[in-house]
């Protein structure tokens, strides 16, 4: 199991706590930290902002990156490849490289129907054009793989894992991925932030609320840190490959490092996972 550097917050203010994009001078502190680390990847996206840009413009951008791509609401057939490699090698000018390690389909509803299956054959042809080395996806439920495995078998699945989200070791599919040799990143450890920062003034719903109290209080009684329960929690699930974290600064980011890479295996014994959406999924949190 290895880390990841998130670039969110290198390009946009990210998150329900609406973390503060890095400024140049922490951003030169962090890259520093990652080069003498073990960190050998990063995660990236058009969407976020000028993140590409800023990484291509820095040595961040020898690191193995991982970008992600969303298809436009109309598009047509004939388009496609076009659109694609004009998208592809617009990513590659701003991070300043030749070729990338992976990318990511954003949304697994791109690859349904017959703009899906002439989209497969576009980013395959990049494949085979050493363009990029794997072609992967990124979903937010076990369920988008329960329909897209039919037909297809991505080189690198991306999906949430948290002490509250384990949708995707509940439902078997680590186990099936990983006989499938595919890749498994994981994002979203720390739940955008809430299960690790304060919370109480910001709007988040009830439950939500009293959940995050559950597992703030059960970390004091144990007397580990929200921190060091997140990080040792991720780290119990062995078929994981990757570990995805964003960060807010260079003291964060190696925080994060030094408990990833610690021989310390303290774990809160209870256990606060749930199958509520409004609790695991950003997407239905109203901001």
């Amino acid at each position: 199991m290895k880390l990841v550097l998130g670039s969110a917050q290198l390009g946009t203010n990210y998150g329900i706590l609406n973390n503060k994009k890095i400024n140049i001078k922490e951003f030169k502190k962090i890259t520093n930290l990652v080069l003498r680390s073990k960190i050998k990847f990063i995660d990236t996206s058009s969407s976020y902002g000028n993140s590409e840009e800023i990484i291509g413009g820095s040595k961040l951008k020898n690191l193995n990156i991982i970008s992600k791509i969303k298809l436009p609401k109309k598009i047509k057939i004939s388009n496609m490849d076009f659109w694609l490699q004009k998208k592809i090698y617009k990513t590659l000018n701003l991070l300043n490289v030749n070729n990338i390690y992976g990318l990511l389909i954003h949304d697994y509803k791109d690859l349904l129907g017959i703009n899906g299956k002439n989209y497969l054959t576009c980013l395959k042809k990049l494949k085979t054009n050493k363009i990029i080395k794997k072609i992967g996806i990124s979903i937010y439920s076990p369920k988008e793989l329960n329909i897209i495995w039919r037909f297809w078998k991505p080189d690198i699945v991306q999906a949430p894992l948290n002490v509250f989200d384990t949708r995707i070791s509940d439902s078997g599919w680590l186990d099936i991925l990983k006989k499938n040799k595919v890749e498994i990143f994981i994002r979203s450890i720390f739940l955008q932030g809430l299960l690790v920062n304060d919370y109480n003034n910001i709007k988040i719903s009830k439950d939500l609320e009293e959940h995050l109290n559950k597992f703030q209080l059960c970390c004091k009684k144990k007397n580990i840190s929200k921190l060091v329960a997140c990080i040792n929690f991720i780290k119990s699930f062995k078929k994981v490959n990757y570990v995805i974290v964003g960060i807010n600064n260079c003291d964060h980011l190696k925080n994060v490092v030094d408990i990833f890479y610690s021989k310390d295996r303290a774990n809160l014994t209870k256990k606060f996972n749930t199958n509520n959406l409004n609790l695991i999924d950003p997407r239905r949190w109203r901001y």
